[in-house]
């Protein structure tokens, strides 16, 4: 069982021994996991509950779902990007690497994001553009609240 130390915010196990690098990795592994789980969860339940708002009350023929699922799922995939770039690399011997990666996952992140705007808005006949940009800030917002929670 892992526990965290306030102090120096150092992982301990109980025995307040020091992780080893490779239960570290581990542990990051593990976590990683969990945020990307969650993420894919907050993009399905922003699906489901878009289209069953849509369906019984707002009646728009799909195109306010389609609209909030596919700015939705541009975040999602900007975010998904970035994450696999930033965490390919542990350690602090490895902290240039992961600096730079952390530079470019921001770089590849925003290229993802306008790109999937522009083919959005001009592959996309007809479609809500407010749904697109509110559907892409409700999965920021599931990020923000979902980083909070496993601070």
């Amino acid at each position: 069982m892992v526990a965290f130390c306030d102090t120096d915010l150092a992982m301990v196990t109980h025995s307040n021994t020091p992780l080893r690098a490779s239960q570290r990795k581990d542990l990051q592994r593990q976590k990683l996991k969990r945020q990307v789980r969650l993420s894919s969860t907050m993009l399905l339940c922003i699906i489901l509950i878009t289209w069953l708002i849509d369906a019984s009350v707002l009646n728009s023929k799909l195109l306010i779902t389609q609209g909030i699922t596919l700015g939705a799922f541009i975040n999602w995939l900007a975010q998904s990007i970035f994450a696999g770039l930033v965490f390919r690399y542990t350690g602090a011997q490895a902290k240039h690497s992961i600096v730079g990666q952390m530079y470019l996952g921001q770089i590849i992140k925003w290229v993802v994001v306008i790109s999937g705007f522009g083919l959005v808005f001009f592959a996309i006949k007809p479609i809500s553009a407010g749904a697109v940009i509110f559907g892409f800030i409700a999965m920021q917002m599931g990020h923000f609240i979902s980083l909070w929670k496993f601070r």
